[in-house]
């Protein structure tokens, strides 16, 4: 009968630790707060060839088939290959995806070839809660739980068994469950309501939970969506600075050109594109944010999370990779 592959127990953690320890402090520099997010892109960023071509995983794939959707990957590589290395110019595809090319190798010392799949996006997914979860444990010193069964935690030890998955990280421990941190990568427009139901189940059963969403979604209205909504205290991006050069508004013009006042109202194309980019700015955290606060909530049991700025009009649902 033939064997199935199967990670060892605990892969990932191995794996993610080796990579942030051993691997990436001489390429990318010491673990700072404020270079986490190369890492994590090293690790869990993966390209997919489409047409030819190869173009960075930052949208869904069916997007990455569409030209808007291929120019914005094309752009996230011009801006990686500057940002990605400090102080020296890369190319970003040789540089990513250290947790596939260190899943392959598990493959072969279990005698099992590639796979055939570019990526599993269980994969994705682990990956990315596995990064996050070490350099939290890295940078603020206390590591969340991953995947903690539901109703090992306070407040949920009633909780119906199979009613909601298990929650991606925790802090600051099972009898001390007071931030959870959903991790996704990317969002599809559809499950966004799914993943606010969740957070309605936990802010249920403890009003008083911070909840938060770690994620590398580059579609406006996607996170507009997320970080508006009142169930939802923080959102922080991998890379916040990187998403606001993308939609930068004017990017195309020379330094020093004047806009039009009139071109800045109503429905103007250049008024959409600077109100996105203003909601984009105010609404999202990126990951320094992220560590500092997770500092705070420790050192400061009953400090609350919230929204810089106050929800305002509800965002346009115009085509958000039109660059």
């Amino acid at each position: 009968m033939a064997r199935n592959f199967v990670l060892p127990k605990d892969w990932y953690l191995s794996a993610v630790t080796d990579l942030v320890d051993n691997t990436l402090p001489s390429v990318l520099g010491e673990l700072t707060a404020e270079n986490a997010w190369s890492y994590v892109y090293a690790i869990t960023m993966w390209s997919q060839t489409v047409d030819g071509t190869e173009y960075l995983h930052i949208i869904e794939s069916d997007k990455l088939k569409t030209k808007p959707g291929r120019r914005l990957a094309a752009r996230a590589a011009d801006y990686l290959a500057k940002h990605l290395v400090p102080g020296e110019t890369c190319n970003p595809f040789e540089l990513v995806d250290h947790i596939g090319k260190a899943y392959i190798v598990e493959r072969a010392n279990q005698g099992f070839r590639p796979p055939e799949k570019k990526r599993d996006p269980n994969i994705t997914g682990a990956a990315f809660e596995t990064a996050l979860q070490v350099l939290i444990g890295k940078l603020c010193g206390v590591s969340p739980s991953r995947t903690p069964p539901l109703r090992s935690l306070q407040g949920f030890e009633l909780a119906p068994e199979g009613y909601h998955s298990r929650p991606d990280l925790v802090l600051f421990g099972p009898r001390d469950f007071r931030l959870l941190i959903s991790t996704k990568w990317t969002l599809r427009k559809e499950r966004v309501g799914t993943y606010l139901h969740e957070s309605y189940f936990y802010r249920r059963r403890r009003p008083d939970l911070q909840i938060a969403f770690g994620v590398n979604e580059f579609q406006p209205n996607i996170l507009w969506h997320l970080s508006t909504d009142p169930l939802v205290d923080r959102v922080y991006h991998v890379n916040k600075t990187m998403l606001l050069e993308l939609y930068a508004p004017f990017a195309d013009l020379p330094p020093g050109t004047d806009i039009p006042a009139s071109t800045l109202t109503s429905d103007h194309a250049n008024a959409m594109a600077y109100r996105r980019w203003m909601r984009l700015h105010d609404r999202l955290f990126d990951l320094t944010d992220m560590f500092a606060d997770i500092t705070m909530l420790m050192n400061k049991p009953d400090q609350v999370l919230g929204p810089t700025q106050e929800n305002g009009e509800a965002e346009e649902d115009e085509d958000d990779m039109a660059l």
